[in-house]
């Protein structure tokens, strides 16, 4: 994971959609690194979609998923989590355990929103974005 300040450069400069999407991944990856969470996938593939991010820390495995927005026209990082999306990760994230091997007994799906409409980036960490009842 690069440097935040390496990281923060990056957002200065950045118009493309695909490398905003790649610096708010970065960004989280070195959010959950601080936090104390290792980095277990990234950009997992499956040919239903992607999960952004797997971390894990303790007997606990967390599926991330990452939104951004440059500017709030189209609304929040948050509005772009949708229930199908939400539907969609949980077959994703059975598609990752049904072919990983892990010791995790608990899993979490998160959400992390980076706002990048101000200065410096804002990110929201929301824990548990999907209940036991489903999306």
């Amino acid at each position: 994971v690069p440097s935040i300040v390496a990281l923060l450069g990056r957002f200065q400069n950045t118009k493309d959609p695909k490398k905003l999407g790649r610096l708010a991944e970065d960004l989280s990856a070195w959010y959950f690194r601080l936090k104390g969470y290792r980095l277990l996938a990234r950009n997992w593939r499956t040919r239903w979609g992607e999960i952004d991010l797997v971390v894990g820390k303790g007997n606990t495995l967390v599926f991330v998923e990452v939104k951004a927005r440059k500017n709030l026209s189209k609304g929040s990082p948050e509005e772009a989590l949708t229930p199908h999306k939400k539907k969609k990760l949980i077959k994703l994230a059975q598609a990752f355990l049904a072919t990983q091997k892990t010791e995790a007994s608990h899993f979490r799906f998160d959400l992390v929103a980076v706002d990048f409409s101000h200065t410096k980036p804002q990110i929201r960490h929301y824990q548990g974005i999907i209940d036991d009842d489903g999306p």
